[in-house]
């Protein structure tokens, strides 16, 4: 909560993510802060993989057994979720991010303006 971020839900075994991977170093590059997710992977081969192609993440989380991707609700790899400074996922995109709109629409959803935090209904 409080920066809004892409989170990528990826995998070395997964010939799409490879075709994705340029948008995201182009988006690390602009500054846009994305939390990959690398999915039912080893972490040896996670991490040959970024090596290779180069790390847009700013932090790499592990779901080696794939119980983040069924709390996320994903049907594969690779998927992107927006999130708002709030934590809210405020958008989301099934496949590899290859398309320029599809990229500037989920980074302009994370910049959405920010909700104001519940407050407690006072009673007299």
């Amino acid at each position: 909560v409080g920066k809004p971020m892409l989170i990528n839900v990826f995998a070395s075994w997964c010939a799409p993510c490879r075709v994705e991977h340029p948008k995201l170093m182009a988006l690390k590059e602009r500054g846009v802060a994305i939390v990959g997710v690398a999915w039912k992977d080893d972490p040896a081969a996670t991490r040959a993989f970024l090596d290779e192609l180069g790390n847009p993440y700013s932090m790499v989380l592990v779901d080696h057994e794939g119980r983040a991707g069924l709390d996320l609700g994903i049907t594969g790899a690779p998927e992107t979720f927006a999130v708002d400074a709030m934590g809210q996922v405020v958008g989301k995109f099934a496949g590899p991010l290859i398309d320029d709109a599809e990229v500037e629409r989920l980074v302009a959803a994370t910049q959405a303006p920010p909700r104001p935090l519940p407050t407690a209904i006072s009673r007299n």
